[in-house]
């Protein structure tokens, strides 16, 4: 069956709060003022927030202080790696995985392509780690690896881009495609793994690709994908630029009716500002939700904190909210002892879950960059209840 879903041509923006009504109390009207992170009061007026989200709207993560040496962080052995997303062993209570890009040849963040590749690490220690290395997945070059449990096919998914590519000694950055919609680093086109033990992997090949064309989205990446249904259903978000990405990165929706395809476009961006690394999400009450990358002016690739947002939506089909007005996370991290770093860099956001019906998000992945460092590395962050969960189950 095919899944054709049609987007409103209108959308939603949140406007930021000018300095003159930032003293003012936040009042709520309808649960979407709450950011359907939480219900809106009809007693109060005000927002009362789900689990993992704070402020007046609902709409920061309600992020706790991380813990130096978690996460996957490897420089002091001159390795950077990018990005992460953690998966619970369904047989080992204890163990975690992490799926992320980790550079070959000592090479820094600049050179993600194209020595980037993807990287199976583990850890008996906690979702937030520490992790080590346990095995390549795929070679160079590859990127942008996000793993998911398929219920329908019983399988683990990891959608990632890339294509074979033999690497220089020497970190160097030669011109090269992977596809059709760019010739210059290989970022476009959305391959894919399937797994039954998160261990031995099967390749798919590509199962989305860009076009060569004049189209909005004619090079595609940073594949996020969710089950729809118990039929096999998928739902892949992605970011979509004109050729070699010579225009705004944008977001949109496809979906197939199997996680092989073929993948239906949508024919518009969700909404109109920049983002890239959208991470999306179901909630207990059947919203849809995104975690992004902004590129806006005082976030984007180094220009400043503002590098987290948020959009919401009622409905797959939107309208889409894109949230402008309450940063989801920044820059900006505090560490356990009152050390607090702001980040160069901090991009390529996914989630942990409880593993409940409820959802509370309960880790924060990000790949950071220091300022002043070529090296990068995938932080863990915790976010409020996490330490309840971790002692609940044991650790």
């Amino acid at each position: 069956m095919k899944i054709l879903l049609l987007l409103s041509s209108t959308f939603t923006f949140l406007h930021t709060i000018s300095s003159s009504s930032s003293n003012t109390t936040f009042i709520c009207k309808t649960d979407h003022d709450c950011r359907l992170n939480g219900l809106c009061s009809l007693t109060t007026s005000t927002c009362i927030c789900d689990p993992g989200w704070t402020s007046p709207t609902c709409g920061a993560l309600d992020l706790l202080p991380a813990t130096l040496g978690t996460g996957y962080n490897k420089t002091s052995f001159n390795a950077s790696s990018w990005g992460s997303k953690i998966i619970h062993d369904p047989s080992n209570s204890l163990l975690f995985h992490l799926f992320l890009a980790g550079f070959t040849h000592q090479c820094g963040l600049d050179y993600w392509s194209p020595y980037s590749r993807i990287v199976h690490a583990t850890s008996l220690e906690g979702p937030a780690g520490p992790y080590e290395f346990h095995s390549e997945v795929v070679g160079t070059f590859a990127h942008n690896p996000t793993v998911i449990w398929s219920p329908a096919d019983e399988k683990w998914l990891l959608y990632y881009i890339g294509c074979p590519q033999s690497v220089n000694a020497t970190c160097t950055s030669p011109s090269f495609s992977c596809g059709p919609g760019n010739f210059i680093n290989g970022e476009s086109g959305i391959s894919v793994l399937s797994s039954e033990d998160l261990y031995s992997w099967t390749p798919h090949g590509q199962v989305m690709s860009g076009m060569n064309d004049g189209a909005w989205d004619a090079d595609i990446t940073n594949p996020s994908p969710h089950p729809l249904g118990r039929k096999g259903e998928m739902l892949l978000v992605y970011r979509g630029c004109p050729f070699n990405c010579s225009g705004n990165e944008l977001i949109s929706l496809s979906t197939a009716p199997s996680f092989l395809g073929p993948y239906t476009k949508l024919s518009s961006p969700i909404f109109p500002e920049s983002n890239e690394d959208p991470f999306v999400w179901q909630d207990k009450r059947g919203n849809w939700h995104m975690l992004l990358h902004s590129l806006e002016p005082d976030g984007g690739f180094g220009s400043g904190p503002m590098v987290g947002r948020h959009a919401f939506a009622e409905k797959l089909e939107g309208e889409w909210t894109f949230d402008a007005e309450t940063l989801a996370f920044s820059a900006v991290v505090e560490f356990q002892g009152g050390e607090v770093r702001e980040f160069y860099r901090r991009e390529r956001p996914q989630l942990f879950f409880s593993e409940d019906a409820e959802m509370k998000p309960l880790f924060l992945m990000t790949g950071v960059q220091e300022v002043g460092s070529e090296m990068s590395y995938s932080l863990i962050q915790p976010i409020e209840g996490a330490r309840e969960w971790e002692q609940a189950l044991g650790i």
